[in-house]
């Protein structure tokens, strides 16, 4: 599903609640400059209320994702859910609240994009990892490898400057102020 097609023309609704649903796909994450999400099957569903002066949005976000694991880098889908509220006022100017979003008063359509997309950024975990035993074992030891290497090579030069220090040069370099507090032992 494309960005556009996230509209909800709602200069024809009556007043009341109205329901829609929406399938979000992977041409859908596609079309973001930068997207944590590489493919997904998702559902939204979203209870439209129609009031005099503001719309009322109930959205209900659930389905699976495709993100990539934090700990082996290698992809793998989980599933995911959100829901929430927002409130598109008809005024001018912005609101301080980020659950309400201002429209001008002769606006006929809202693209609910932006909050879907934030909606299912949100119910991702911040740490995103396979489940317990699934991750890329054959990547795991390539990176350990490459931690143990990179930890020799900077293990010489610090055994090679601790060699060069000498405790009496650190005993003439203290602030003087410690040596008062030393004296008080």
């Amino acid at each position: 599903m494309s960005k556009s097609e996230l509209e909800i023309r709602f200069s024809g609704l009556s007043e009341g609640k109205h329901d829609f649903h929406f399938d979000i796909g992977d041409k859908f994450f596609e079309q973001l400059d930068y997207s944590e999400v590489k493919k997904a099957d998702l559902s939204v569903d979203v209870n439209f209320e129609k009031r005099v002066n503001m719309l009322v949005l109930n959205f209900d976000l659930h389905g699976k994702a495709t993100i990539m694991c934090d700990k082996c880098t290698d992809d793998f889908e989980m599933e995911i859910e959100n829901q929430e509220e927002l409130i598109y006022k008809f005024g001018e100017g912005e609101s301080d609240d980020e659950k309400i979003i201002v429209i001008p008063e002769n606006e006929i359509e809202i693209d609910i994009s932006q909050p879907v997309y934030e909606l299912t950024i949100l119910a991702l975990p911040s740490r995103r990892v396979h489940p317990e035993g699934e991750c890329n074992q054959e990547m795991l030891d390539a990176m350990d490898n490459y931690l143990m290497v990179a930890s020799d090579e900077i293990e010489p030069n610090l055994q090679q400057s601790d060699a060069g220090s000498v405790d009496d040069d650190d005993e003439e370099d203290i602030d003087p102020r410690w040596e008062e507090l030393k004296k008080l032992k």
